[in-house]
């Protein structure tokens, strides 16, 4: 299920993408925003311990250049990135029982005493730009609340509301029994509530891989027609996660390509090129060969752009196929290069 849902955002669970948690991303906030009207007064719904802190700024940007109101409800948890990101709202109401905090960004660093000077000095650097943020909507002063985050500050709604964080709150007291999974056992201030409700539901355990079970292999395909449904299925799954990234490479393609001359004079041969996976290099050095010699391919014919573009689309003058590569990255790489990221 997306995040835009009857009208509204939903801003549930981890900051970013994350290999074990379900969240969301600044890609799907945009896309959602521009689903919705990019000049449309918005409500966004928040119940987020945190993420990636870049992701965090990435997404306050996205809802900051919103030209309609942004109204952002925090209905359980606003924290660390997540709460980067509510600064972004023109209002900012915090729903009976919600908390939100701040602190300083955090990464994980190895190598020399060099390196780990390198890696402090620029979270340093994010905490100082973070601290701006904060200040910018609280009204507070950028130091005053640098020394908030340093300590790890936590906030009820009153209290984020008194604060400046906030702009309203709804009375009452409300158990958050019902937040997004979080592993609040990383904060060193989390109220006790929410640590016994981590370690009781295992949020602070990585997923254990084991091998498959005798019961377990009643469940596992046994014939040629299942397992080849499993590939169709994974394969299916594969693309449909990179259609999204593919899409924007090849709009930025085609953006470089059609600013060339040569593209604007003959836009289906340029076509025809990026639609072979040529690169934008390889597609200028093709355009500038064909001009230096007066003569496109190498029998000295013109080349017909409409021609071209049916033999590439019968495969003419290609070499066979093949089946594609597989990746050389298991998810175990996956997995270790995500918990690399800074996480705030």
């Amino acid at each position: 299920m997306g995040i835009y849902r009857d009208g509204q955002i939903f801003l549930y669970g981890f900051v970013g993408d994350s290999w074990w948690d379900e969240g969301f991303t600044t890609m799907e906030v945009i896309e959602a925003l521009a689903e919705h009207g990019r000049d449309e007064d918005v409500t966004v719904r928040m119940d987020s311990g945190g993420g990636y802190a870049m992701e965090g700024l990435s997404t306050y940007n996205a809802l900051k250049a919103h030209g309609g109101k942004v109204t952002l409800q925090v209905d359980a948890m606003s924290g660390s990135a997540a709460s980067l990101i509510a600064m972004a709202a023109d209002e900012v109401v915090m729903k009976q029982g919600a908390l939100m905090m701040i602190h300083d960004p955090s990464g994980i660093a190895w190598g020399t005493a060099e390196e780990h000077e390198k890696s402090a000095k620029l979270l340093n650097m994010q905490a100082t730009e973070f601290a701006k943020i904060y200040a910018s909507f609280s009204g507070k002063d950028a130091d005053e609340v640098r020394g908030l985050m340093k300590v790890e500050t936590w906030m009820t709604g009153e209290d984020a509301v008194e604060q400046g964080f906030a702009s309203s709150h709804e009375a009452g007291v409300q158990s958050l029994m019902s937040c997004q999974p979080f592993d609040f056992t990383m904060y060193s201030k989390a109220p006790k509530e929410l640590v016994t409700m981590t370690r009781s539901n295992k949020w602070d355990k990585e997923p254990e891989t084991t091998p498959p079970t005798q019961e377990d292999g009643k469940h596992m395909p046994k014939t040629d027609e299942e397992i080849a449904q499993m590939v169709a299925d994974a394969e299916a799954r594969g693309k449909a996660e990179g259609a999204k990234e593919g899409a924007a490479s090849y709009m930025k393609l085609q953006k470089q390509v059609m600013a060339l001359p040569q593209a604007q004079t003959q836009p289906a041969l340029a076509e025809s090129f990026m639609a072979d996976g040529m690169s934008f290099e390889a597609i200028k050095a093709k355009f500038d060969l064909m001009v230096s010699d007066e003569k496109p391919d190498d029998d000295g014919q013109d080349v017909d752009p409409q021609k071209y573009a049916e033999m590439r689309q019968n495969g003419a003058g290609l070499s066979g196929g093949g089946a594609p590569q597989k990746s050389s990255m298991n998810t175990r790489d996956v997995y270790r290069k995500r918990r690399e990221r800074a996480v705030a």
